[in-house]
Formats: C-alpha cells, sequence, structure tokens
C-alpha cells in the first residue's frame, strides 16, 4: 500500500507517492490491541476506567461495570472528568488522597462508601493508577474499582470473633492454650496462673513439656485426634506442685488459620469432692457390712446362747421349787438352805459371766475403753491370774505352772489381765488332759507373754476364724471334757490387743496343743513405789439410797436388797415421784441410783439433775442400764456419771 499527494509547482503540479504499508499496519494493529483491551476490561469483575493527562483528565474510556456503577451509559461517561464522576461526597477521600499519583506517580489505594440507587450501601476499593510513557512522563490515570462489600463484612466479622474470643479466653475460669504441631503459640491469663508462669515463658515451648512425665502419652494421643478427645492429666508449676486437670482437645478457625486448642479444668475440687464420695460410700457399705455382720452375729448368738441362758435360768428355777418346798416343811436344816443359796449363786455368776463376756464386746466396740497405761509388774499379775484358774484346772485335773518374772511392761494391766484372762480360759476349756503353762520371754525391747496347752490344737484352716464372734471349734473334739462357751473369748482378745497397738501370735498343732502371745514394750521399774496404808475394818454405814426405775419389780428388788443389806431405800417410779422424794427427805438421801432410760422418754440425766437442785448437799450418783449395745454405751459414758451395768450384786 502506498499513498500520494499534488504539490504545485512552476506551471505544473509535482505528484509524491510514498510506501505506507508499515504505518498502516501498525495502526491496525494498535486498533486491534486496543479493542482486545475494551474487550478484556468488560470482562473483569473489576470497574475499570482511563483518564487523560491532568488532574484526572476526561475520561477516555471506562467499561460497563464502571459506567453503571455510578448510574451512567458507558458512551455517555467518554469525555467526562474524574471530578465529576467521583464527585459523590463519599468519594472525596479519594480525590483529596490523589495527590502522590500526580507529584510522584505513586498508585493510590482508598476505601470508600457508595449508596446504590436502592438504597444499601456497597463498600468500594478504589485504586489510582498512573499511566507513564517514557518520553513524556505521567500521560493518564487508570481508575480500578472493586466492590469488596463482602470482603469487608467477612473481615469485620472476623475482627469482632477476634475480639470476642480475646474476651471469652480473658474471661473464663478455664485454661486456654491455642498450639500448632503441638507448639503454644497463645494462653489466658488463667493458664498463666496455672503454671505460675508469664505468657512469654509459656509460648513458644512444646505443651506436653508442661505436663508431668507419666501424662504426657496419654495427652500426645489426644491432641494427635483430629476430631478433639479429652484425658484426665497433671500439669507441673513452676513451685513444682502438681495439679489436676482435665485436657480436651479442640479444632477451631482463626485468622484464616486452623489451630488446635486446648482446654484445661481444674479438677482438684471435683477429685477432692469425688474422694470424700468414694469414702462416705466405702464407709456406707462398711456400715452396711457391719449391719449385716450383726444381724448374722444376733443370729447365730441367739443359737450359741440358748444352752449356756437357758441352764442357769433352768436352775435357778429349780432352786426357787425347792426353798418353796422347804418352807412349807420346817424340819429343813439351815444347811440345807445355805446350800441351795450357794447353788443359786454359783447359777447367777455363771448367768453373770456371760452377760459380762457381752457386755466387754459391746464396750470394745463402742471404743469405751479408755487405755490408761503405766509401769507394770508381770510377776504379780501373772502370779494372781494362776492363782485364780487353779481351782478350774484341778476340776479337770490339768496342771498349771505359771513361770515367775521380774520384768516390767508399759501398758494397761486391767486390759493385759482381760486378755490373759480369756486365754487362760480357753486353754483350760479346751485341753482334756495334760498341762498348762503362763510364762513371758524376753524379746529385745519387747516381752512375749505366752499361754500353752496340751489340749486340742487349731487347725490351719481355722486360725483366722477363731477371732471371730460366736466362732466355737467343733463340739466333736471335747464334748465329754466341757461345754464350749459362745465363742467370745478369742473375739475379745482380738480387739483389746489392737486397743493396747499390741501384736497377737498363734501357734498351734492339732492333737498337740497350741501357744497364744501377746506381745508388750518393755519399761523399767518405778524408782520408788508408792505405799498405801491398809484399810481400816469399818461396819458399814446405814445409807439413805434413793432409787429411781420404772419397772415395778426391779424396785421391789433394790428395795429389799438395799433394806437386807442394811440401808433405807426410797424408791420413785419416775423423775417427778424422785423430785417429792428428794423433797421431802433430802437431809435422809446419801446416794443417788437411776436406770437410764425412764418412761416418757425422759432420761437419767434429767431425773438426777432434777433431783441435785432439790438436795442441800451433793451426794454421789450412779446410772444403772442393762442395754449393752455399743450405741447406748457411747450415750451413757457420755453423761459423765459412772455407768453400772445390770445385773447389779453386792460386790458391785
Amino acid at each position: 500500500m502506498c499513498a500520494g499527494w499534488w504539490t504545485p509547482d512552476t506551471g505544473c503540479y509535482t505528484c509524491f507517492f510514498a510506501e505506507t504499508s508499515p504505518v498502516e499496519a501498525s495502526r491496525r494493529a494498535a486498533v486491534a490491541s486496543c479493542q482486545r483491551l475494551e474487550l478484556a476490561f468488560e470482562h473483569l469483575p473489576v470497574m475499570v476506567a482511563y483518564h487523560g493527562p491532568g488532574a484526572f483528565g476526561e475520561c477516555l474510556f471506562a467499561n460497563r461495570r464502571y459506567a453503571e456503577l455510578f448510574g451512567l451509559d458507558p458512551q455517555a461517561i467518554v469525555g467526562m472528568s474524574a471530578r465529576r464522576i467521583l464527585g459523590n461526597a463519599r468519594m472525596r477521600d479519594v480525590l483529596r488522597d490523589a495527590r502522590p499519583l500526580f507529584e510522584r506517580g505513586v498508585a493510590v489505594v482508598q476505601s470508600c462508601d457508595l449508596r446504590r440507587q436502592d438504597g444499601t450501601w456497597m463498600r468500594l476499593e478504589v485504586s489510582l493508577v498512573p499511566g507513564m510513557e517514557r518520553e513524556r512522563g505521567h500521560e493518564g490515570t487508570f481508575v480500578l474499582v472493586m466492590d469488596i462489600t463482602e470482603r469487608h463484612a467477612a473481615e469485620r466479622e472476623l475482627r469482632e470473633s477476634e475480639v470476642r474470643l480475646s474476651k471469652f479466653m480473658q474471661a473464663t475460669a478455664e485454661g486456654l492454650v491455642f498450639h500448632e504441631d503441638g507448639i503454644v503459640t497463645d494462653i489466658n491469663p488463667v493458664t498463666c496462673e496455672m503454671l505460675g508462669r508469664t505468657s512469654e515463658q509459656i509460648k513458644g515451648r512444646t505443651f506436653v513439656d508442661l505436663l508431668t512425665p507419666e501424662h504426657r502419652s496419654s495427652v500426645e494421643a489426644v491432641l494427635r485426634q483430629q476430631g478433639g478427645g479429652a484425658c484426665e492429666s497433671e500439669l507441673m508449676n513452676a513451685h513444682g506442685e502438681r495439679i489436676a486437670v482435665e485436657v480436651t482437645g479442640r479444632t477451631m478457625l482463626r485468622n484464616g488459620e486452623r489451630l488446635r486448642m486446648v482446654v484445661l479444668r481444674d479438677i482438684r475440687d471435683r477429685l477432692q469432692a469425688q474422694a470424700r464420695i468414694d469414702e462416705l460410700i466405702a464407709g456406707l457399705r462398711a456400715e452396711k457390712d457391719r449391719a449385716q455382720a450383726a444381724d448374722r452375729a444376733k443370729s447365730v448368738f441367739l443359737a450359741a446362747a440358748s444352752h449356756d441362758l437357758r441352764q442357769p435360768l433352768h436352775a435357778l428355777g429349780l432352786f426357787l421349787t425347792a426353798l418353796r418346798s422347804m418352807a412349807h416343811n420346817p424340819m429343813r436344816s439351815s444347811h440345807e438352805l445355805a446350800d441351795i443359796g450357794q447353788r443359786m449363786q454359783s447359777s447367777l455368776d455363771s448367768l453373770g459371766q456371760l452377760l459380762n463376756m457381752l457386755l466387754d464386746v459391746s464396750r470394745l466396740d463402742a471404743n469405751a475403753v479408755q487405755v490408761e497405761r503405766e509401769p507394770t509388774s508381770l510377776g504379780p499379775l501373772l502370779h494372781d491370774l494362776g492363782q485364780d484358774f487353779l481351782a478350774l484346772a484341778s476340776e479337770k485335773k490339768l496342771r498349771l505352772r505359771v513361770a515367775p518374772s521380774h520384768l516390767w511392761v508399759d501398758t494397761d494391766p486391767t486390759v493385759l489381765r482381760r486378755i490373759l484372762t480369756n486365754l487362760l480360759s480357753n486353754a483350760v476349756r479346751y485341753t482334756p488332759r495334760g498341762r498348762i503353762l503362763l510364762g513371758c520371754r524376753r524379746r529385745g525391747g519387747e516381752v512375749e507373754i505366752q499361754v500353752w496347752d496340751s489340749g486340742i490344737g487349731i487347725a490351719p484352716e481355722q486360725r483366722e476364724a477363731i477371732f471371730e464372734e460366736f466362732f466355737q471349734i467343733g463340739q466333736s473334739a471335747a464334748q465329754d471334757h466341757e461345754a464350749h462357751g459362745l465363742g467370745l473369748g478369742l473375739s475379745i482378745v482380738r480387739r483389746s490387743a489392737r486397743l493396747l497397738q499390741a501384736p497377737l501370735d498363734l501357734r498351734s498343732l492339732p492333737g498337740r496343743g497350741s501357744m497364744f502371745s501377746i506381745r508388750l514394750p518393755l519399761c523399767q521399774a518405778p524408782a520408788r513405789l508408792p505405799t498405801f496404808a491398809a484399810p481400816s475394818r469399818r461396819t458399814p454405814t446405814s445409807l439413805g439410797v434413793l432409787v429411781i426405775d420404772d419397772e415395778p419389780q426391779v424396785l421391789s428388788a433394790m428395795q429389799h436388797t438395799l433394806e437386807a443389806w442394811g440401808h433405807r431405800a426410797f424408791c420413785a417410779s419416775s423423775a417427778d415421784e424422785a423430785v417429792v422424794t428428794a423433797i421431802t427427805h433430802a437431809e435422809h438421801i446419801h446416794l443417788l441410783l437411776s436406770d437410764y432410760r425412764l418412761s416418757g422418754n425422759v432420761t437419767a440425766v434429767d431425773a438426777i439433775s432434777a433431783v441435785h437442785a432439790c438436795l442441800p448437799h451433793p451426794v454421789p450418783t450412779y446410772i444403772l442400764t442393762g442395754d449393752t449395745s455399743p450405741q447406748r454405751i457411747r450415750e451413757a459414758s457420755l453423761l459423765g456419771f459412772p455407768l453400772l451395768h445390770k445385773p447389779v450384786n453386792a460386790q458391785t
């Protein structure tokens, strides 16, 4: 392609031709490029416009999205100045901040709000980018507008979420730890308080390093679970203290990243409460077991006691029948009456021994026995026990030997005597022939008191059972020699030994005999033994005794007994009657005896307090009770008055 033109010359025209193919090609290429650029701008998801030189010259190009943003036609917007197009009040900041664009050719990005035609607002991001030419410098300005309404809302929601999370982390009572692959990235103040460290000291550390070594593997397994998990663990704070916590793993989104969070819940109070509950449950179960055992023991007792209780009662009935017959026969001698009286006393003694054994068990169960340790000489104690059992052993043709001793032990002599009495009683009962030995051996700083017998022995499988209440070795081994009793002796021995904190030992061979022993701490004899003057024998003075009991038969028996002993008895069947009697005979009352539980829910304390208020002088006071239950013994012991258990005799 070429171009031609005519030029006037002297008297003629000169025609010039030039090759224009390259220029035309360049023009067409430029036009095509512009068309492609315009097409690309039309399909961009952003709003684009190009303004000419100067402070926002006229619009040379704008895509359809840009024109519609301002409610204009794409053709009409061409030629309009930027100030006119962007002159909306909400976009003045864009125009004001454009100065760096013209002074230094630096792009400017600004956010602003624009009100839509429907009245809603949209958030825009406006970018002013200079169009540069090497030769002429700043030639024009590209205006790029993006609708960031949704992004802005999402960012605002994210910021608000972070604020809420921050407030939650500050306010929650639980420890919160954020981590990435087990490395701590953020924590809340509660965690710092738990660990006794600052946030800077904890961040960047491996989370499991904050735990006690034995719990790390289980917590690591929880942290590896994608869905989260929980387990109990222990933190180790800066002071080396262990803090029981519940560790719960969670996954959450924060700043567009998936972070793992650990919730630490202090469970020390819960564990302590659970321990108390477990202790309470264990106590209740123990109480239940004791109640069931007591119920079983009651049944065993009724079966075991039937013979021992009936025999003395049956004998007493026969003796009373004999006395009634003798009352109608004046020819009977006083010797015969005395013999029957002695036999009745023997039956009562047997019954009393049985009841005393039951009372011993109840007192031990009620913790009503107070241990009073003192230096105790074993020589006199062993000698007295030998004398007590000499007659019983002789009746069975047994040789009873007591080895003398000069040793002293630190113990309660009353409790020790009860233990040895029961051991000797069992030895006599279960030894058909042979001998019994009571002695002691020195074992370092202790003394072992031993009771040997050549009796029937104890099978290995029974050596634990014999210490249970009412347990008896089979009758076949000793039925020809003596009744077995109730099986309470060794139960009392074990309880008493525990009370003294003294080890109890048993060695036995069936058919050869047994050895029971108890160990006590050795001690030195006192430097000087106290001496006491022998008590002078005086005829008992006649006393006035006020007796309170709501059982007429007991009251009558007490009256006859006291009068038979030479005393004057004042009897009252209630607290009110006792008060009247005390007022009437105040000067003649020297002793007060009251049953523990009276009719009308009145106790001995109520009656005693009322009577004492009526007397002009204090008088010795005793409470009598026939109830041997541990609970009743505890209640009566707390009253502060001496306690006597029925039946009461002259020796009491």
